[in-house]
């Protein structure tokens, strides 16, 4: 099988279609497998893993090799459970990438997001391409851990990497190469680096030669849903897999877990001029929230919005599965109270994400300290000790100190259910689209108190689900590069495979 070549799964009757999606973020990574049946998409976890920053000589990387082996075991599990499988797609965060020699090998593991390598480089690349152009000619909001300052502080760290280097291949598209020996780049992923045309099908020329970057570095760019090819050989005798295809999917994350979300009946005629890739009205009524370790609030658009006021709120572009865009804006999501929870178990005082969120649904507001964070602060950037953090941000700001766990957790969760409700408002001044509904996708939302917080802060009803958007959304992607599902039908698809819960605001939003 070559790359892009239609595909013919030979499957017909009621058998299930078997696939797999690995699932990787920025602390942990599941291989999960779908099984597809009579118009719906039903998934199980088969291997979770922890995933998060090593760190090596003073910097934060990604131990991918160790992640590779994750993979293999996710493969060779389902593989021994149910025998053949038709295909793979990997997801993950954006913006990190490895960079390959002329053998094909990696030069260095890929460096964290995180890492602070960048900081002292910015000036002199903002310099060359200032904030507002980055806007204009990619659509992209300027930040230090996009793609393009990643790179440029590369080039300047290390000049040699202009000779050993021959291609740079964002973080889904390197587990593919590894796993079926094709490297491509795909275009949602790469459309959260910075280098691309806001369209996001093909680079930049005038931001490659302002910064004077290697135009041969990047890949050759394909649309989420190519069939890269199978499984190499050699992982396939020792997975026990058979040929499975390796499919760049949606690669991106948010981009899977966008194509899960269940807008509604995509009715409207072809004639509808704001019809977008087989939506209906529901669509255009909605706005999303893809809730993790970060949360992206945003809603698609036919277009990516370029305009002063986009660039000025601190939004984004990027591309959907289907060539349409997702305009958002990425807000520090439950990192904050991950990273706390992490510091309360280094303290011996453990708390998982359920005991957290009934510690502080048990909370009397009225009697409680309860402080408002920017989750987007500078300050609750990096790993570290998040409620010494927290405190010193309400010393700044003249706030009370939250005293108890619970007052923390909450502290956290209000400011998150407020930064959303600002940003939906500014989304809908943006675009003159009064957003009707908010649809939460993402494991976010089985923190049900957060859900209700976020109706009460927008007031608006909030229809959460589903809790496994981004593999939902790489396998229905999937199956559309199988010729398993028409590409019009993956909204009814991923609708038909997922419960929901609406919740409707219970007290009056706080303007």
């Amino acid at each position: 099988m070559t790359e892009a070549e239609t595909t013919d799964i030979g499957i017909t009757g009621n058998k299930d279609i078997r696939l797999l999606a690995v699932d990787l973020g920025a602390s942990s990574g599941r291989v999960m497998l779908g099984s597809y049946r009579d118009g719906k998409v039903a998934v199980e976890e088969i291997h979770r893993f922890p995933n998060g920053a090593v760190e090596m000589n003073g910097h934060l990387h990604w131990d991918v090799h160790r992640l590779l082996q994750e993979i293999k075991h996710g493969i060779a599990a389902a593989a021994a459970r149910y025998g053949p499988l038709h295909s793979l797609s990997v997801d993950t965060w954006g913006v990190d990438y490895g960079l390959l020699d002329e053998q094909g090998e990696l030069l260095y593991a890929p460096h964290h997001y995180r890492d602070q390598r960048m900081e002292d480089i910015a000036p002199v690349l903002e310099a060359a391409l200032p904030p507002v152009d980055q806007f204009n000619l990619t659509g992209n909001q300027s930040g230090t851990i996009n793609t393009v300052y990643q790179l440029f502080a590369d080039l300047h760290r290390a000049p040699e990497l202009r000779a050993t280097a021959r291609q740079l291949l964002m973080m889904p598209d390197l587990f593919h190469y590894m796993l079926s020996g094709v490297a491509v780049g795909e275009q949602t992923i790469w459309s959260t680096s910075g280098l691309l045309n806001p369209q996001s099908t093909a680079p930049s020329a005038e931001v490659l030669h302002r910064l004077e970057l290697p135009l041969e570095l990047l890949p050759r760019l394909v649309p989420a849903g190519t069939v890269l090819g199978e499984l190499r050989p050699a992982l396939q005798e020792e997975l026990g897999s058979g040929p499975l295809k390796i499919i760049a999917g949606a690669s991106h994350d948010t981009a899977s877990a966008v194509a899960s979300i269940p807008y509604g009946d995509p009715g409207p005629s072809s004639a509808d001029p704001d019809r977008i890739a087989g939506i209906g009205p529901a669509l255009r009524d909605a706005a999303f929230i893809s809730c993790g370790t970060w949360s992206l609030v945003g809603l698609e658009t036919a277009e990516p919005v370029l305009s002063d006021a986009a660039r000025a709120g601190g939004f984004t572009n990027e591309s959907c599965f289907g060539g349409t865009n997702r305009l958002l804006k990425n807000i520090t999501g439950l990192w904050l109270l991950q990273e706390t929870q992490r510091s309360w178990a280094e303290a011996g005082e453990p708390l998982s994400h359920q005991e957290a969120a009934e510690l502080a649904g048990q909370l009397d507001r009225s009697k409680a300290c309860i402080a408002m964070l920017d989750p987007n602060d500078p300050l609750f950037s990096t790993p570290g000790d998040m409620p010494l953090r927290i405190e010193s941000y309400c010393i700044r700001t003249g706030q009370p100190v939250p005293q108890t766990r619970a007052e923390i957790i909450r502290s956290i969760l209000e400011s998150l259910a407020r930064s959303y409700a600002d940003t939906i408002r500014e989304l809908e001044v943006l675009t003159g689209r009064p957003v009707s509904c908010i649809h939460m996708v993402g494991g976010g939302i089985q923190n049900k108190l957060l859900c209700q917080l976020t109706a009460d802060a927008t007031g608006k009803d909030i229809i959460a689900g589903p809790a496994e958007a981004s593999a939902i959304g790489n396998i229905v992607v999937q199956l559309t590069a199988l010729g398993a599902v028409d590409p019009a039908e993956v909204r009814r698809v991923a609708a038909r495979s997922c419960t929901t819960v609406q919740y409707r605001p219970i007290v009056p939003h706080r303007n």
